[in-house]
């Protein structure tokens, strides 16, 4: 009896996974309009250091030749910049090369360490009212990046997230993330400060607000653009605009993605907990207390009563069915339960 008990606690507390779906069902996004018929001001700025070949979205970028300036830091080797001169020569685009800061003589190096280090500069290579859409070097959209800003401007919004979805599905871990990566858009309807590092934009004068206060680290430093953006009153929405962005092809380079992640969360939701998660009683739930918190809880029980598992696997399967309702299931989904298990 006191297994059933547990059971049940665990299946109900799991319905916490349909708390954004049952929101999102009375919130609309903000959808791309063409409106607004004046031709946008706008840079795409993708980020690329340590070797030119990680720029890898040039086909897309090539559209937008006369918006894209390409983002660097100061300390990159002299065949860095030679191929980095080279590629803005062929294409049309236009660099920036950005101050990071030092760490023992080390230079910081990452996307946010160097946007910092561009927005912090008196002379920016932009108006203040340029929207500035920052974007991963592996990330692309298929859709009219014009419309998208014409949707932001004429939405009054200062901040913006965006959808950013898996690219390419070949293996079966990329197929479950792209599981994971919708379900995550889907609910930054009802949290769209949790702003993708694929994908996120503003004006050059709000982000040369928040990245004045941004702490260059890597691990969260997208979803702290955000949340920078939401506690200093900012006008945050999500638009309904998708990217698509590379996502891990095996279960190692996966996993080393996600103990960044998670780092990431543990840094936020325990360690900034004073800081701004106690605004938000469901992500500070869902984060504080279901996946940190009751760790121990989790272990004890498979420990202890592992004939659970096999009910919460049909439990797993179930929930996992509602959720892809609309969006098509496929038979690697399946694994969704082991895969969150990881």
């Amino acid at each position: 009896m006191f297994n059933i008990y547990i059971f049940i606690a665990v299946a109900l507390i799991a319905l916490v996974d349909f708390v954004p779906k049952f929101f999102n069902s009375f919130k609309k996004p903000t959808l791309v309009v063409t409106r607004y018929t004046r031709k946008p001001d706008f840079l795409i700025m993708p980020t690329v250091y340590g070797d030119i070949k990680y720029l890898d979205n040039i086909t897309f970028l090539k559209k937008y030749a006369k918006n894209t300036l390409i983002c660097t830091s100061d300390h990159e080797s002299v065949e860095f910049y030679k191929d980095l001169r080279r590629i803005c020569k062929k294409f049309g685009f236009r660099y920036a090369i950005c101050n990071v800061p030092l760490q023992n003589g080390v230079p910081i190096k990452n996307a946010y360490s160097i946007y910092k280090g561009l927005f912090k500069r008196k002379q920016l290579p932009m108006k203040k009212n340029t929207t500035c859409i920052l974007i991963d070097a592996d990330t692309y959209a298929k859709d009219n990046v014009n419309n998208l800003v014409r949707a932001f401007i004429v939405s009054g919004a200062e901040v913006a997230s965006l959808r950013c979805e898996v690219a390419e599905e070949r293996t079966v871990i990329q197929k479950l993330q792209g599981y994971e990566y919708r379900l995550a858009m889907d609910n930054r309807r009802m949290d769209p400060w949790l702003t993708s590092g694929a994908c996120n934009m503003s004006t050059a004068e709000v982000y040369s607000s928040i990245f004045a206060n941004h702490s260059d680290f890597f691990a969260g430093g997208d979803i702290e653009i955000g949340k920078l953006a939401y506690i200093s009153g900012r006008k945050v929405v999500h638009i309904d605009f998708t990217f698509y962005t590379d996502a891990p092809d095996t279960l190692k380079a996966w996993f080393n993605q996600r103990v960044i992640w998670y780092a990431g969360g543990f840094r936020h939701y325990i360690m900034s907990i004073n800081k701004y998660g106690w605004h938000h009683f469901f992500l500070l739930f869902y984060n504080a207390v279901l996946i940190y918190f009751l760790f121990p809880i989790r272990w004890l029980e498979i420990i202890f009563f592992p004939e659970l598992l096999v009910l919460l696997l049909a439990v797993g399967w179930i929930y996992g069915f509602a959720l892809t309702i609309g969006e098509g299931w496929k038979l690697s989904y399946l694994l969704l339960p082991f895969y969150s298990f990881i």
